[in-house]
């Protein structure tokens, strides 16, 4: 006789990791306090709204809130794939495991385009860069006090040829 030990993972509890795990994105983008938001549109006239925003003195021995985030991200994605390879070993049914399978690839794949973006931005002459790929929008937080319009252009030249979104689905965000 055989015994099978089967986790119960359902739609319901990927739902509330998922929804976890974008309220938490959403808390760490919405902190970031940003100075200037610009926004590239198809006409690629630039859109700048400043902001005063008071954010509070860091002192320089702080983390760096790039590579802290970075981190935080890849620790979110390695637990969402973590779940994705469980719901992968215990599914019931061909459907649910290729969909598993498919979400874990679609998450390599923006991996993979957030790395090389900010690779390619980085090249450009930014000290660094955070882009966030969605399902139909780009974000990208660049590590300077401001951005001209030729750098936003810049940016979102980069950000096009790379993930193939439209200039009016990125934004692109300054923070020192």
């Amino acid at each position: 006789m055989k015994i099978f030990t089967f986790h119960k993972i359902n739609k319901y509890t990927i739902f509330a990791v998922g929804l976890g795990i974008t309220i938490m994105m959403l808390v760490l983008v919405k902190g970031l306090g940003t100075i200037l938001q610009a926004k590239v549109n198809q006409s690629n006239a630039m859109q700048v709204s400043a902001t005063s925003v008071s954010e509070p003195i860091i002192p320089n021995s702080s983390p760096d809130f790039f590579v802290e985030y970075r981190l935080e991200r890849d620790k979110i994605r390695s637990e969402r794939s973590d779940l994705l390879r469980e719901n992968i070993k215990n599914a019931k049914t061909d459907d649910s495991r290729n969909q598993a399978q498919i979400t874990i690839l679609k998450m390599i794949a923006e991996k993979q385009k957030e790395t090389e973006m900010e690779s390619l931005i980085k090249s450009r002459g930014f000290a660094d860069a955070l882009v966030f790929v969605r399902e139909n929008s780009v974000s990208a937080i660049i590590k300077t006090t401001s951005l001209s319009r030729e750098e936003v252009v810049q940016v979102a030249d980069v950000i096009s040829k790379v993930s193939g979104m439209k200039a009016e689905d990125i934004s692109i965000s300054a923070k020192p």
